[in-house]
């Protein structure tokens, strides 16, 4: 089995137990941010926080997947702060094809928007998990020719070390 290989750089000491991200923490979806370049996980990784090596299995990209219009109405109707709900399902509409919109389609809409509540980041986690989504992977972010993953499924990693 292939694995991939990322690079975390605070405190894993409880990863499985979400408890949501922080307003402005979370450009990329709700999650567990990961690189494959060492150099930034280590300048996250000052202070109290370590630098951990981190063996991810293979699972569903929020990049491949789509999601049906239904649920996703649903999910804002929930979840999306009450403001922001008539405007996002409007920006969704233009998405539709075949009742499904793309999945990260829908995550780039929330997360720039700013219209998840940082308490319902855990609801958005979740409900990406639920519906087989694993994570995103996000090439160059940082400018240094890595890949960054949000790491929504924590049960796909199989190792964690300190290096």
């Amino acid at each position: 089995m292939n694995t991939l290989q990322f690079w975390h750089g605070g405190n894993l000491r409880d990863y499985h137990n979400f408890r949501g991200n922080k307003k402005g923490h979370y450009e990329y979806g709700p999650g567990l941010y990961l690189t494959t370049h060492k150099p930034t996980a280590e300048r996250y990784a000052k202070g109290s926080r370590s630098l951990y090596c981190v063996t991810v299995k293979p699972g569903n990209d929020i990049n491949n997947a789509v999601l049906a219009y239904d649920i996703l109405k649903s999910f804002v109707s929930s979840y999306v702060i009450r403001s922001q709900r008539s405007a996002v399902i409007e920006r969704l509409q233009v998405h539709v094809k075949g009742g499904n919109v793309k999945a990260y389609i829908f995550n780039n809409l929330l997360c720039n928007a700013f219209a998840v509540k940082p308490s319902n980041t855990r609801r958005l986690r979740d409900f990406y998990v639920n519906h087989g989504i694993d994570y995103q992977i996000v090439d160059n972010p940082f400018g240094w020719g890595e890949q960054m993953m949000v790491l929504y499924n924590t049960n796909l990693i199989t190792q964690i070390t300190k290096p």
